[in-house]
């Protein structure tokens, strides 16, 4: 018959390790890590279109009131008939205004005594014998005339203005330009010569 069953014997040595277990599921995501460091600034953008204009702004305080040019004015004429070649001087015996503008009645020439831009008119009452034309210019300076006026119309008035730079200490007179002319007796003006300053 079988014996009795021995006692158990002593555990033997540990076997080799098994073989790797598969990967095992993705555990949960971790809780969110601290904010990095600030980055370095980046470069800077294009500049972008231009605004609308703003509202426009409140008017100024009215500036200082300039210096006035003063009054500068001549006004003369002539009531005695005469007779003037090319190269003399229009006789006037008439002042009519005169302001910070001499008049040499022997010479007939009115004087400038400040530099400015004038404004010369002379008009004047004539007969004329000769043949035409006839004419009448301004002398400055005793010069021939350079700026002048003629017609052919014999027996008429005649005017003419221009405007012209002069020097202070210019002198101004009126001269016949071509041929000899008369200015009548006829009681009133017959000539005249204005100058005012316009600046």
């Amino acid at each position: 018959a079988t014996g009795a069953t021995g006692a158990q014997g002593a555990t033997g040595a540990q076997g080799p390790a098994g073989a790797t277990g598969a990967t095992g599921a993705q555990g949960a995501t971790g809780a969110q890590g601290p904010a990095g460091a600030t980055g370095a600034t980046g470069a800077q953008g294009a500049t972008g279109a231009q605004g609308p204009a703003g509202a426009t702004g409140a008017t100024g305080a009215t500036g200082a009131a300039g210096t006035p040019i003063p009054v500068t004015i001549a006004a003369i004429g002539n009531s005695n008939p005469q007779t003037i070649s090319p190269g003399t001087n229009i006789q006037f015996n008439q002042v009519f205004e005169l302001t910070n503008i001499s008049f040499n009645d022997t010479s007939d020439t009115l004087t400038i005594l400040e530099t400015g831009v004038y404004d010369i008119s002379f008009s004047a009452s004539t007969t004329f014998p000769g043949s035409s034309p006839f004419g009448f210019g301004i002398s400055f300076n005793g010069q021939p005339p350079n700026r002048n006026f003629s017609t052919n119309v014999i027996g008429s008035a005649v005017s003419f203005s221009t405007i012209v730079t002069l020097q202070a200490g210019t002198t101004i007179a009126v001269q016949p330009t071509a041929n000899t002319i008369s200015i009548p007796n006829t009681g009133d003006t017959t000539a005249t010569l204005s100058v005012f300053r316009i600046y």
